[in-house]
């Protein structure tokens, strides 16, 4: 189904996984406009939806050529209608090649994201704790290996366990070897030598996090979304506790499941970040509660919506509006933002305040992992019906949509058998 000519806008989204079927979602139902989505190759979770216009454009890999496959969409578009076209991206290497290409780009798009400079201050991991250093907000004690490094002296800086992470996350997909992770658990020195032999020969130059292990089990993990206007002003956080994560290699660290609610010194301490970068628009920082000090542990800043951001529209914000009414207009929408989700903090930034439950598992096996602090909050919020999952989406009526969510929840059962949840 090609996009309506009379629809106010259009948003184009690279990327082909939920969190991209999920902002296509939410800018459904708040405006009831569909998404051209732009992936590498069609899959289930993105196929016969409502909401979307599918344009599968392969490899990704050259940005050239994603760049003119854009500006000919563009062309395309304006061919059939003058409405304004916003440009997203899925994935960190999307907005880096946004930001990269921005010059090309913004005359026929609107960029709703910082400029390349302001995302590499932020993005970059390295970059990020050094911030985060200069500010005075916990982080865990961190190294950065490059090839060439003295291992030796960086390790001896350190605590084992650690934590094994690439610094440019878009850099990251081009690295091939044996064993690879999203994020990797070194138990030793020997373990790490052989794990950044194996980076070395990847063809991986970007700066490599090692970062001392903040105990703690998936439970612990945090993160919070922001929105900061053109003036640099943070006038939303969402934060959010997790309750389980995926445990499967290539998707290691993805939240399962987050019950929402309200953190002051999270929202806090973030704000202070993007305020201090002038950030515009949406930001996403993934922290950790350590039980040791009783401090979250800001680990990196996201320079987008995270592949798990409908926690946000089913507690009652949804991010797509704050990307219309700032980069678009308030014209472009006329419907009240007034609402009992957030309340007003001290220093004027609206905070996400209702409890919800966020998750992609089916009931029955998220019932299992709820033995923690935050699995017992979980668990009251499953119990009343305060739980929603982004896949289930009424206005979705193809048969294959029900078919693959019947798929994808038999999939999460073998997930977790294979991979179950552990902890250090």
């Amino acid at each position: 189904m090609a996009i309506d000519p009379t629809q106010r806008f259009v948003p184009v989204i690279l990327g082909g996984d939920i969190g991209t079927y999920t902002l296509a979602r939410e800018f459904y139902e708040a405006y009831q406009v569909r998404s051209v989505v732009l992936p590498a190759a069609g899959n289930g979770v993105i196929e016969h939806s409502v909401a979307i216009d599918l344009r599968p454009i392969g490899s990704m890999a050259d940005e050239g050529r994603v760049v003119e496959t854009l500006l000919e969409l563009a062309a395309e578009l304006k061919a059939s209608g003058d409405q304004p076209l916003m440009l997203f991206g899925s994935l960190d290497f999307h907005i880096m090649l946004i930001a990269k290409h921005r010059a090309a780009l913004e005359e026929h798009y609107v960029i709703p994201y910082p400029e390349l400079e302001v995302i590499e201050a932020a993005a970059l991991k390295e970059n990020f704790y050094a911030l985060a250093d200069r500010l005075g907000i916990a982080h865990p004690r961190t190294a950065v290996y490059r090839p060439g490094a003295d291992l030796e002296a960086l390790a001896g800086n350190l605590t084992f366990p650690l934590i094994g992470k690439p610094s440019s996350s878009g850099d990251w997909i081009a690295a091939k070897f044996e064993g690879k992770q999203k994020i990797h658990t070194i138990q030793d020195f020997a373990q790490l030598a052989e794990l950044v032999s194996k980076i070395d020969a990847s063809g991986y130059t970007s700066g490599y996090i090692l970062q001392e292990y903040v105990p703690g089990g998936d439970d612990a993990m945090r993160l919070c979304t922001y929105f900061a206007t053109k003036e640099g002003k943070v006038i939303f956080a969402g934060y959010g506790e997790v309750v389980i994560e995926e445990h499967a290699p290539l998707v290691l660290g993805n939240s399962a499941a987050i019950v929402t609610g309200r953190n002051d010194q999270m929202a806090a301490d973030g704000a202070r970040m993007l305020e201090e970068l002038g950030w515009r628009g949406i930001a996403m920082i993934d922290a950790k509660y350590d039980h040791r000090d009783g401090q979250i542990k800001f680990f990196e800043i996201n320079p987008r919506l995270g592949r798990n951001h409908f926690y946000l529209t089913a507690a009652g914000v949804n991010p797509a509006r704050f990307y219309v009414t700032e980069f678009l207009g308030a014209e472009f929408d006329s419907a009240s933002v007034e609402t009992t989700a957030v309340v007003e903090t001290e220093a004027g930034v609206l905070q996400l305040s209702r409890e919800h439950l966020f998750t992609v598992l089916p009931h029955h096996l998220l019932r299992r992992f709820l033995d923690s602090g935050t699995g017992r909050k979980a668990a009251v919020l499953l119990k009343s019906g305060k739980v929603s999952n982004p896949l289930k989406f009424a206005p979705e009526k193809h048969p294959r949509r029900r078919v693959y969510l019947v798929l994808n929840a038999v999939n999460h059962y073998v997930k977790y058998k294979k991979f179950p949840p552990r902890s250090i």
